[in-house]
C-alpha cells in the first residue's frame, strides 16, 4: 500500500523549545499506542482522550456546525494544559483533531502532528471489535450530512442504511486516509506519518525519526510491541469481509 511522503529530516533542527503536540488518525489506527509511546519520555505530558477535551473535538469532527461554538473552548484549554505543563512538551491524542488540524496549526505557532495509519484490514477487524467505534455508525442519522467523519456523501448517502458494517468501517477508513494525504500537504513539516505496521516492524528506526522530528533531547523508549497484531485480521475476517473492504477502499489483501 503506497503512501504519500511525510516528513523529511532536518539534521540541523536544534532541541525545540516546549511545544504542543497533536496525535491524529482514524479510530483502531493505532493513535491511543502513539499517545503511550510519547508519555513514556520525561519531557512530555500526555492527555488521552481527556475530557471535555475528547468530546468536544469528537462533537466538531462529528458537525462543523459546531466549531464556531466548541473551537474557543478547545484552543482555550489546549493553553491551559500546556500552560500547567511547562517546561514540558504537551501532547494531546484526540484522534479526530485530524478534521480540525488546519485550525490548530493556525492558532498555535508551536504545535506539530503526528499522524499514524494502519492497513485498512487492520483498522476494521479493531473497529468490529468495538461498540463504541461502531456506535457511531449507528448513529449516523444524527448528524449531518455530508459527514466526512464517517465517509458519507451526498452520493453514498442512499445506500449508506443498508451498507454492511465492515463496509462502512472501511469507508471511514478511507475517509481518513484522504484527510490524512490532505493535511501532508495543507501542514507539510509540521506533520509527521507514521506507519502502525513500520512500528511494530521497525520500531528502533521509526522512534528515532519520531524523536528528531520532535527535536528530543533524549531518545523515546522502546515500547512494547505487539507483534501478533500484524496478522490477526486475516483470520479474524472473513473472506467476504475482506471483500467488502477491498471494494471500499481500493487495497487489496495482497498488498498488507
Amino acid at each position: 500500500m503506497k503512501l504519500l511522503p511525510s516528513f523529511r529530516r532536518d539534521a540541523g533542527r536544534k532541541a525545540a523549545a516546549s511545544s504542543k503536540i497533536f496525535v491524529l488518525g482514524s479510530g483502531r489506527s493505532g493513535t491511543h499506542w502513539v499517545g503511550y509511546i510519547l508519555e513514556g519520555h520525561r519531557d512530555i505530558h500526555v492527555t488521552i482522550e481527556k475530557p471535555p477535551i475528547f468530546k468536544w473535538v469528537t462533537e466538531i469532527a462529528l458537525d462543523f456546525g459546531k466549531k464556531a461554538e466548541l473551537l474557543p473552548k478547545l484552543l482555550d484549554r489546549y493553553e491551559a494544559e500546556h500552560r500547567a505543563v511547562r517546561p514540558k512538551h504537551y501532547a494531546d491524542k484526540s484522534h479526530p483533531n485530524i478534521w480540525i488540524a488546519e485550525e490548530l496549526s493556525a492558532a498555535f505557532a508551536d504545535a506539530r502532528f503526528i499522524g499514524i495509519q494502519r492497513n485498512p484490514y487492520g483498522t476494521v477487524a479493531s473497529m468490529l471489535k468495538h461498540p463504541g467505534v461502531l456506535a457511531w455508525h449507528e448513529r449516523w442519522t444524527e448528524f449531518p450530512v455530508p459527514n466526512p467523519f464517517l465517509g458519507i456523501t451526498r452520493e453514498n448517502q442512499a445506500g449508506y442504511e443498508t451498507m454492511p458494517l465492515a463496509a462502512k468501517c472501511a469507508l471511514r477508513w478511507t475517509a481518513h486516509r484522504e484527510r490524512m494525504n490532505a493535511l501532508r500537504k495543507s501542514l507539510g513539516s509540521r506533520l509527521l506519518v507514521l506507519q502502525y505496521e513500520d512500528v511494530i516492524r521497525n520500531a528502533e528506526v521509526e522512534l528515532r525519526t519520531l524523536n528528531e522530528f520532535l527535536a528530543l533531547p533524549s531518545p523515546i523508549p522502546r515500547p512494547k510491541v505487539k507483534a501478533e497484531s500484524l496478522d490477526r485480521w486475516k483470520t479474524e475476517l472473513t473472506d467476504d469481509v475482506k471483500a467488502q473492504i477491498a471494494s471500499v477502499t481500493g487495497v487489496s489483501p495482497d498488498e498488507c
